[in-house]
């Protein structure tokens, strides 16, 4: 009869339909979860980068000392 004994056509983990919806809703989970991360990642980035720019502005207008901005900025890349 062929390896899977022609009860399932090879889809599913073994469990038929139930399997099948099973695997399809890991794959959603997964593709969520990676969609995501990317969405963090992005954020943090773009957080990051808008603090750097106002630190540079505070710089800029003598609202902080050149010691201050180095600390701060230090702060900002850890």
């Amino acid at each position: 009869m062929g390896w899977n004994n022609g009860m399932m056509g090879g889809f599913g983990i073994g469990m038929g339909f139930i399997g099948w919806l099973l695997q399809l809703a890991l794959f959603i989970v997964v593709i969520y979860l990676v969609i995501s991360l990317i969405k963090n990642s992005n954020h943090h980035s773009n957080t990051s980068d808008h603090a750097e720019s106002i630190l540079k502005e505070r710089f800029a207008r003598g609202e902080i000392t050149e010691d201050e901005y180095k600390k701060m900025k230090k702060i900002l890349h850890d």
